[in-house]
């Protein structure tokens, strides 16, 4: 049995329970296919379940003792289950904007089905106004993801040249586009990477340019999420000293190791500004970096920071003298 079989028969059972008032268990466990002690099982489920509140007249009544003697089943008190459902006025709100949010997604093949469900929701749901609710995503409205929405239709093959992180300098990347999704608000497309051989995402607001190259291969079915920091400028390994493993557990990592008292700490990096400041608040407690190139942002900073300290402290003590 799994969840969904069992669900699927308790939903069953009740109609079926109050259409045969006083039907044996063992005719019940015949035609649903299960054995009579399933059904008693079944029973003892339904005996809590019912409307909101959970008070005995809220629930299912079933005369279990008429199951112990007689082997029969007889249910009352739940004439309200039949009754179709109603939306509240606030869940048709949510479905609305949910709804419409989709829409503001979903390509041309999709949006009229959404559009259609939309109008349906309002029809059937009149206490919720003609506009209960206005919910889009155009603030972050990006012309192009139709383009790269069709590309993951159509299977295409993608030449793409995009901006990662604080970088300037544009890279130009091969891919084998999925789908486009929205996550904290930006739109970021989803395909397989053909020079690193993995799944990737890429922030549509930071592809300069996106051409077809030719037809995408099939790689498997993508996860449903990826990683945040999928988006990599780099890969850094830190050495920390044993009171900085705090370090492993605060912050996103790929891989961890002890290395006697130390910990190696590998960081996916998108933001070379992060890691710097990072590197610059455990301060000694950085033993080693890897690659070696990867600390050059945070001596540069902890450099700044120094200057601007000393010049700090020498208009204090002009000032104190004078």
């Amino acid at each position: 049995m799994t969840a969904r079989t069992d669900t699927a028969r308790l939903l069953a059972l009740i109609p079926y329970l109050r259409s045969h008032p006083g039907v044996a268990v063992t005719e019940v466990a015949r035609v649903f296919g299960v054995s009579t002690d399933r059904v008693i099982a079944d029973l003892k489920i339904l005996w809590m379940v019912g409307l909101p509140g959970g008070m005995p007249d809220d629930l299912i009544d079933i005369d279990m003792d008429a199951v112990d003697s007689d082997g029969t089943i007889t249910i009352t008190n739940a004439d309200a289950l039949p009754r179709p459902m109603r939306l509240t006025p606030d869940e048709a709100w949510s479905l609305l904007a949910a709804l419409q949010v989709i829409a503001d997604l979903a390509d041309d093949t999709v949006r009229p089905a959404v559009e259609s469900a939309v109008e349906k929701l309002r029809q059937v749901c009149p206490q919720a106004g003609p506009d209960p609710v206005e919910a889009s995503l155009e603030a972050d409205y990006d012309p192009r993801s139709e383009w790269f929405t069709g590309a993951c239709a159509n299977k295409w093959r993608i030449e793409i040249v995009h901006r990662r992180g604080d970088d300037p300098t544009p890279h130009t990347q091969i891919v084998d586009p999925v789908r486009v999704e929205v996550r904290d608000g930006h739109r970021y497309l989803v395909g397989w990477s053909m020079a690193r051989k993995q799944w990737r995402t890429w922030r549509l607001d930071r592809i300069v340019t996106g051409r077809r190259v030719g037809h995408a291969t099939n790689h498997g079915r993508p996860p449903e999420t990826l990683e945040w920091f999928s988006d990599v400028v780099d890969e850094v390994t830190l050495t920390l000293a044993p009171r900085a493993g705090w370090v492993a557990e605060y912050h996103p990592v790929r891989h961890v190791e002890k290395d006697g008292d130390m910990w190696k700490v590998t960081f996916a990096v998108a933001s070379a500004t992060w890691l710097a400041e990072l590197m610059v608040g455990l301060g000694p407690d950085v033993l080693s970096v890897d690659p070696p190139h990867a600390a050059a942002p945070a001596l540069q900073l902890a450099r700044a920071a120094a200057a601007a300290n000393s010049i700090e402290i020498s208009n204090r003590e002009a000032v104190e003298k004078s």
